[in-house]
């Protein structure tokens, strides 16, 4: 978008809900943070059938670097 438009807009893209479309397919979910993991984790693989453990980060893209 830079080269074409000169700057960038519109495109944030947001994450989908994992943990509520896991709920739409009555598929139970939890959302963990990195000190609840372990337990979220244990309480999934304990758990009948499929389960769904979310882990929120941010991802920070990195520079690209084939562009000179």
């Amino acid at each position: 978008m830079n080269g074409s438009f000169g700057a960038a807009t519109a495109t944030e893209l947001t994450r989908p809900d994992f943990a509520g479309v896991a709920a739409a397919f009555d598929v139970p979910a939890t959302v963990a943070s990195p000190e609840t993991l372990h337990d979220a984790l244990r309480s999934a693989w304990g758990g009948e059938g499929p389960n769904v453990v979310v882990l929120p980060t941010h991802l920070s893209m990195f520079a690209p670097t084939h562009q000179g």
